[in-house]
């Protein structure tokens, strides 16, 4: 009778807790699904182990969903990371290289990416914990250099700043401003053209 009781607690509180994580990702990615493309400003802060800030940078974000992504570092330096949908590219100008991996690879490294992102199979890969205003994105995967993504929304329900922690301590936040719901998108923002001299290293 005991062991029937502890095990009928025991479904229970599955019952109770599992459908608990599965509801904060899918209110995380209701709110996510709101809003079909956006862009916007950010400004990054890097801090490190000891929680110095490091370095800081700027630039514009362009987000359409689903799995379209353009994140254009403008300061100090030049970067880009672009979503086709199917492939990312991460194209450094000083260096003279672009990247490219498939989309379920680059979420590895680049877990905002999930932002853009509507597939279950790159979704199901994390857990998601909601505190009040704000989801951490956690990736059952141990090891990764990435430890977690935090994404704080703003009373309106727009995303205003997200951290991405990684697993050796150093940290980056990212703070949102100049949020356009209804960007204008022109032919081609998200399809990347290899300039002339560029080297490329495809890792598909």
């Amino acid at each position: 009778m005991k062991k029937t009781v502890r095990l009928l607690t025991a479904a229970l509180l599955a019952g109770y807790l599992l459908p608990s994580w599965a509801d904060d990702a899918q209110e995380l990615k209701t709110l996510l699904g709101q809003v079909k493309q956006f862009s916007a400003h950010f400004q990054q802060q890097v801090f490190d182990v000891e929680g110095q800030p490091l370095q800081q940078a700027s630039g514009e974000l362009l987000v359409s969903r689903p799995d379209r992504f353009r994140w254009e570092t403008q300061q100090p330096d030049e970067s880009l990371i672009l979503s086709d949908g199917k492939s990312v590219w991460l194209y450094d100008p000083f260096v003279e290289q672009v990247s490219i991996t498939t989309l379920a690879d680059a979420v590895v490294n680049t877990p905002f990416l999930l932002i853009s992102s509507t597939d279950p199979s790159l979704w199901a890969r994390y857990d998601v914990l909601k505190e009040e205003n704000a989801f951490t994105v956690t990736s059952k995967q141990k090891g990764q250099r990435i430890e977690s993504l935090r994404l704080i929304f703003g009373q309106n329900g727009q995303l205003s700043r997200f951290e991405v922690n990684e697993t050796q301590g150093q940290r980056s936040e990212f703070e949102l401003s100049q949020y356009n719901a209804q960007p204008v998108v022109k032919a081609g923002t998200f399809r990347f053209e290899v300039p002339k001299g560029v080297t490329v290293d495809d890792q598909r």
